[in-house]
């Protein structure tokens, strides 16, 4: 009776335990915004993995590309704060997950930063191991473009190598956005270089033909 009673009373806990993972979008702990530790971090930061499915050193190494995203996805050609302010984004890990609850969770956090809107979530999937993506209409960043570079680390993603994915789709997505800044600073310089070689050249040689009839 009490061997029955022990069983009885672990599977009840391990209900409980299980119950209280399924996190909802209230109640998801916000790393930035004092539930760190229940994040598996050790002070405020841009990744939330409650179930420690990540080693501390993945976490730090992820949080670390977050917090480079921002700058990395600057865009220093407009004159206004919020068109060249880089973007928030956060990565948030949970057992069941889609496009609706990233959306969901996305719009809960909008007070990250409620001045310019720049702000977006990768969550991932540990059920279906899928990573969703959702970012603020404001922001630069292109969903279609995005779930593409996402796409491209499925692999990485089905076999569990969560860190390497995510690192992978931020950095492809801060560099997608580079090429419109180099294109528009080199374009000029090649027709300031040709142009002033020229025209000297041309005045040279009228002034000898003129000397030479003189």
């Amino acid at each position: 009776m009490l061997k029955t009673t022990a069983i009885l009373l672990s599977v009840f806990t391990v209900l409980v335990s299980c119950a209280d993972e399924d996190y909802t979008i209230e109640s998801y702990p916000n790393p930035k915004r004092g539930s760190y530790k229940e994040c598996g971090l050790r002070s405020a930061g841009l990744v939330c993995d409650p179930y420690e499915t990540l080693s501390e050193s993945e976490r730090m190494r992820i949080n670390t590309q977050l917090v480079n995203f921002v700058s990395k996805t600057e865009e220093g050609g407009n004159k206004d704060f919020c068109s060249r302010k880089g973007t928030d984004a956060m990565f948030v890990i949970i057992n069941k997950a889609s496009q609706q609850f990233a959306d969901g969770l996305r719009e809960h956090w909008s007070n990250i930063d409620t001045q310019c809107g720049r702000f977006g979530l990768l969550v991932l999937a540990l059920e279906d191991r899928r990573i969703y993506g959702s970012f603020d209409q404001r922001s630069p960043i292109n969903m279609i473009q995005l779930q593409a570079i996402i796409a491209t680390e499925e692999n990485h993603i089905q076999t569990g190598s969560y860190t390497t994915a995510v690192t992978n789709i931020l950095k492809e997505v801060a560099a997608s956005m580079t090429p419109q800044n180099v294109t528009t600073t080199k374009a000029p310089e090649t027709t300031t270089k040709s142009s002033p070689i020229q025209l000297p050249i041309f005045f040279l040689l009228l002034v000898a033909v003129f000397a030479h009839f003189l």
